[in-house]
């Protein structure tokens, strides 16, 4: 909850420096068909879905080129089997993503976009379905954050509503997510998201 408000306080300092005539903000919430990767050859992993929701702000530093940082609450995880099907599990985890974009205007109402992005882990469950029990809450034995990368696009729906967009984006980690050995060797996050977004028009 730290790293949130952490994350929150951020987000509103950026707001409040910069020109208002360059700012827009907005919010946006969507799906995340999320995975993590194992490199060890004795597990075959799957994605998992979940979800985001957050805002963003936009800042104009040309007449088609932008900056844009966000940030947004996810969830992800995988499903995973160990010597083809001998034992199955399945890992969630809760994310706050700070992502910092910089957004090509390529054409009227498409965009392209891509940055880095940092993800706080606020917390990493696993259940292992041979076992009988709930999940397990394993975050001690990860870090507390990794860095990434983001590359998309998105495209304004100024036909159905103005300020609506819908996005698409991919993004994965540089870093390894476990602290220690966990088993499975290095373990990365990726996700696919799928999002509306909604920018309050001044």
């Amino acid at each position: 909850m730290k790293r949130f408000f952490l994350s929150l306080f951020i987000f509103t300092i950026t707001i409040t420096s910069v020109e208002a005539q360059d700012l827009n903000y907005g919010a946006k919430a969507g799906l995340n068909i999320a995975g993590i990767s194992f490199s060890s050859s004795d597990y075959s992993t799957s994605p998992r879905i979940g979800f985001l929701v957050g805002g963003f702000l936009n800042y104009k530093i040309k007449e088609k080129l932008s900056v844009q940082p966000e940030v947004f609450y996810s969830t992800g995880g995988n499903n995973w089997d160990f010597n083809d099907g001998a034992t199955t599990g399945e890992i969630k985890t809760s994310l706050i993503s700070l992502p910092v974009l910089l957004k090509y205007n390529i054409t009227n109402g498409l965009f392209l976009e891509a940055g880095l992005q940092y993800n706080f882990l606020l917390s990493i469950e696993q259940k292992i379905e041979e076992s009988g029990n709930g999940f397990e809450d394993l975050t001690e034995f990860y870090k507390s954050g990794t860095l990434g990368f983001a590359i998309g696009a998105s495209y304004q729906l100024d036909m159905v509503t103005n300020g609506l967009a819908a996005g698409l984006r991919f993004t994965s980690d540089f870093s390894k997510l476990n602290d220690v050995d966990v088993d499975a060797d290095s373990l990365k996050q990726y996700a696919l998201q799928l999002t509306l977004l909604y920018t309050f028009l001044q």
